[in-house]
């Protein structure tokens, strides 16, 4: 197995906001398995650095743009949803396996994540329904406090996507 970072880590004396890389990607051969993880402090500001750094981090692993933007837009909803309404630090963990990408946000709350009916005049409630139309799948894990997302990185296209609301996908 070989291990190598896939983002460096914020430069000595720069303004990482309280974010730091705490994983690096892993290759297996014959089939290569990617994985990236960080952690954020729950602030605002962690919400496009977290879309920033997945787009860099999917990039570096080559994945196509159709999915590389569906995992942008997953991974700013997973995280603000944590931030809103999680406690504690956020992390973020990018799984890629060749064929998947399997997201993962966890904090500290065991209050689940749970699809809400928005208002046409409500300005939110709409997250956890647009990760539900760019996913294979998506659920809660580890008792509420992890939410994940399962997006392909194939041609496949997703079959209007099933929902999990509360599951253990061991494979994330």
């Amino acid at each position: 197995m070989t291990t190598h970072r896939t983002v460096a880590p914020p430069r000595p004396g720069s303004d990482d906001g309280g974010a730091h890389v705490v994983g690096a990607a892993t290759a297996r051969c014959p089939l290569a398995s990617h994985v990236f993880e960080m952690a954020m402090e729950p602030m605002d500001v962690h919400v496009a650095q977290a879309r920033r750094t997945t787009a860099t981090v999917l990039k570096q692993w080559s994945l196509p743009e159709a999915p590389t933007a569906d995992a942008r837009l997953v991974v700013s909803e997973l995280v603000s949803n944590a931030i809103i309404h999680g406690s504690g630090d956020v992390r973020l963990r990018l799984r890629h396996d060749g064929h998947e990408l399997r997201i993962r946000v966890t904090d500290d709350s065991t209050e689940p994540a749970r699809r809400r009916r928005a208002s046409a005049a409500s300005l939110g409630g709409r997250g956890l329904h647009l990760v539900a139309c760019l996913s294979l799948r998506w659920g809660v894990a580890d008792g509420g406090r992890t939410t994940y997302a399962v997006i392909p990185t194939l041609t496949e296209v997703p079959p209007c996507r099933r929902t999990t609301q509360s599951s253990t996908d061991p494979t994330c």
